[in-house]
């Protein structure tokens, strides 16, 4: 099988794989059209750079990771607490 979905597929849904790809297409095509109709009227999204928006990618990772590490932490030491089980 060439998806690993574990059930049957729906007749007319594509796999997740292809409505990611579907979704991505369709929001590139939109950004082209805005782009094309908009004109000058879009000058305010000059201010989007490629740069801050790897610095927010950036920052923003950073943040969740920090949040999950410590959701990791605190469950270890729940555990640690518990003290070790015995097989």
């Amino acid at each position: 099988m060439i998806t690993s979905s574990r059930n049957m597929a729906q007749r007319g849904v594509g796999c997740k794989r292809c409505r990611i790809i579907r979704t991505f297409i369709i929001a590139t095509m939109f950004i082209v059209i805005l782009g094309l109709v908009g004109g000058d009227n879009l000058r305010f999204l000059s201010m989007v750079t490629a740069e801050g928006i790897a610095a927010a990618i950036w920052i923003a990772g950073g943040f969740l990771f920090s949040i999950k590490f410590s959701f990791w932490l605190l469950d270890k030491s729940k555990d640690n607490a518990n003290g070790p089980e015995q097989v």
